[in-house]
C-alpha cells in the first residue's frame, strides 16, 4: 500500500468520481461487517473472519488492477499521458493480476481458509455496488 502511494501520480490520489469513492468505501464497510458476522458465527475462531478479509483483499487487488488498467488506457487515448506512462500503467495492470493469482493460491491452498468465507469477502464489492444502486433509485424517487 505504501509503495502504491509512493509510485502514484498526484491525480491518482484523489478519486474524480464520487460514485466510485462511495463504492470503494462501502466495499470496505461491507467486508468488515461480514468479517464480524463470520467471527460471531464461527464462535470466535479466526479462520472465518480471516477468510472474509482475505476475499476482500482479493477483490481489492482485482478492483485496483482493473481501475489502473482503464485509467492507463484512457490517459493514453485522451492524450493525457505519454506512451511510456500508458505502457507502465498496463504493466501494473498485468502485474496486479499476477499478484492476485499468488494471493488466491496462498489463501486457498496454503492457509486453507474456508472457501465460503473467502467468497463472502470477495462479494463485498458486489454488495457495495448493490447499495449504490439502491441509493440511486431512492435519490430519483
Amino acid at each position: 500500500m505504501f509503495f502504491g502511494r509512493l509510485c502514484a501520480r498526484p491525480t491518482d490520489m484523489v478519486e474524480r468520481d464520487p460514485g466510485l469513492r462511495r463504492i470503494e468505501r462501502d466495499s470496505v464497510i461491507a467486508c468488515v461487517v461480514m468479517a464480524g458476522i463470520a467471527w460471531g458465527m464461527a464462535r470466535g475462531q479466526a479462520a472465518a473472519p480471516a477468510g472474509v478479509l482475505g476475499g476482500g483483499a482479493l477483490v481489492w487487488i482485482s478492483y485496483r488492477g482493473i481501475k489502473g488498467g482503464i485509467d492507463a488506457l484512457t490517459d493514453g487515448a485522451t492524450g493525457g499521458g505519454t506512451r511510456i506512462r500508458t505502457a507502465i500503467g498496463l504493466v501494473k495492470f498485468f502485474t496486479r493480476y499476477a499478484i492476485l493469482a499468488v494471493a488466491a493460491y496462498v489463501i486457498m491452498a496454503r492457509l486453507r481458509l474456508p472457501p465460503l468465507a473467502v467468497f463472502a469477502g470477495a462479494s463485498s464489492l458486489v454488495v457495495a455496488v448493490a447499495v449504490e444502486a439502491v441509493r440511486g433509485i431512492q435519490w430519483k424517487s
